[in-house]
């Protein structure tokens, strides 16, 4: 048969477009055909998967965020998404845009009860930091100039 007059191949081709893949040529297509049940199409239209999804593995939470606050100021300026994006960086030790010297205190702090700071960017551009207090009982979220 004419790949052009099979209406199950055209099928297939306008399925594996929608979905960015390419088509399967016409001779794997046909091989598959034959070894599909007549009434289970579902793996006759797409081709098969070459890449499986990985799942990425969840850190855990070095240490207990406490109450949570955030400033008016804050509230007002940095986007809700990026305030939990940062929140959940922040308690598994990805301290943000903090380097050197203030890095390595945030991770004496953890061992020695101290005080955390993370610097973060906003999707916005906005700079904003997160600050749990030494005994873990509060973080709160706080724009630079809150200080």
């Amino acid at each position: 048969m004419n790949p052009a007059d099979d209406v199950l191949y055209r099928v297939h081709q306008l399925q594996a477009t929608r979905r960015g893949v390419s088509p399967l040529p016409y001779d794997d297509f046909c091989e598959r055909m034959k070894r599909q049940n007549d009434t289970d199409l579902t793996g006759l239209l797409l081709p098969e998967p070459e890449v499986k999804p990985v799942a990425k593995p969840v850190r855990k939470p070095r240490f207990q965020l406490g109450r949570l606050y955030i400033t008016p100021a804050a509230a007002g300026a940095v986007p809700h998404h990026d305030v939990l994006a940062a929140l959940a960086r922040h308690a598994v030790g990805d301290w943000g845009t903090v380097e050197g010297e203030d890095w390595q205190a945030n991770e004496r702090a953890l061992h020695n009860g101290g005080r955390l700071l993370s610097a973060y960017v906003a999707g916005n551009g906005l700079k904003f930091w997160i600050i749990t207090e030494w005994n873990r009982v509060s973080t709160t979220v706080l724009l630079p100039e809150d200080d």
